[in-house]
């Protein structure tokens, strides 16, 4: 079983059906999951008593009032019904999920991977079992892409995981790749899970901040943030040590780039900070040189090679 967790916006216009959209998927996505919300954004008692999932408005926040992702993860550990917890942005649809958690065993992990972004208009009102039939009917419609390894929207772990994490603000650029920061300085296993979880991202503006989309990638919660991970050569799902590939766990460091790997290694195990930055530098002169790349997973490619998780026998008529 598994405890959801999100601080949602404003339930208002768009982003209230956006969200309460996101919700009932995640109650139907497992038997008995558990969903609580947290702040007090506008709206927030009325979902949870209209989609009966639990609300806590009480929640150490930052000066701007957006909660700190340890304040809503340490309440969790106390008062979640289930060990297997999830963080996740309140607009994210998920498939697969539930098959993925039964897979892991470790006892300390973070669970992320690459969401699917939808275009504007697009509605998915389908449940979580026609997920690949959507994904591949919108992409030849044009109506999606995959995004970049640099954004993360959800992160699966066990409770009481995050002890000693520093204060980091949700929902505003830098906090997911200091989780990542915080697990790599602890060697806690990070695993991606893009081949083997769906995850839709209903489109949406940022009308809903005040200063709009600077404020979310350059505000003061932003820059706090991108202190905390660590400024330079930042995390992201491409940097894992396991892939999930169709529920198989796989040794995987960086998806096989060897240079990226030697260079936390020697950031994060050996603590030579300056020479991982240099090893860094070297590794953008081979990008640059298109000697080395990023691997980042397109779904163009997936679905060419008819990868499971996009398309089967059952899903492409």
């Amino acid at each position: 079983m598994i405890t959801f967790l999100s601080s949602p916006k404003p339930f208002k216009g768009k982003d209230k059906e956006n969200q309460y959209r996101a919700i009932r998927n995640w109650l139907n996505a497992v038997d008995g999951a558990e969903v609580i919300l947290y702040g007090d954004s506008a709206g927030i008692e009325e979902a949870g008593l209209e989609l009966n999932v639990n609300v806590i408005k009480e929640v150490e926040s930052s000066s701007s009032g957006v909660p700190y992702f340890q304040a809503i993860t340490d309440h969790a550990a106390v008062h979640g019904k289930y060990d297997m917890q999830i963080y996740l942005n309140c607009d994210i649809l998920l498939s697969g999920i539930f098959k993925a958690s039964n897979v892991l065993k470790m006892e300390k992990f973070l669970f992320i991977g690459q969401r699917i972004d939808l275009s504007e208009g697009v509605i998915v009102e389908e449940p979580s079992a026609s997920f690949k039939k959507i994904v591949y009917r919108y992409f030849h419609e044009k109506k999606l892409k995959m995004h970049e390894s640099t954004g993360i929207d959800y992160f699966m772990f066990r409770r009481n995981m995050w002890n000693g994490l520093r204060p980091i603000v949700i929902g505003r650029a830098g906090y997911d790749n200091a989780l990542l920061t915080f697990c790599k300085e602890n060697q806690y296993s990070i695993i991606d899970g893009t081949l083997s979880v769906i995850a839709l991202h209903q489109f949406h503006d940022y009308n809903h901040v005040s200063g709009n989309e600077k404020f979310v990638f350059g505000g003061t919660d932003a820059k706090h943030n991108l202190i905390v991970a660590g400024k330079y050569s930042l995390l992201s799902v491409s940097d894992a040590d396991y892939i999930l590939d169709n529920y198989f766990l796989l040794h995987n460091p960086c998806r096989g780039d060897t240079l990226r790997s030697i260079e936390l290694d020697l950031r994060y195990i050996r603590k030579w900070r300056y020479v991982s930055l240099g090893l860094r530098a070297v590794w953008r002169i081979l990008n640059w040189l298109k000697i080395f790349s990023k691997v980042e997973y397109k779904i163009d490619k997936l679905i060419e090679h008819s990868h499971p998780i996009f398309v089967d026998d059952t899903s492409v008529s």
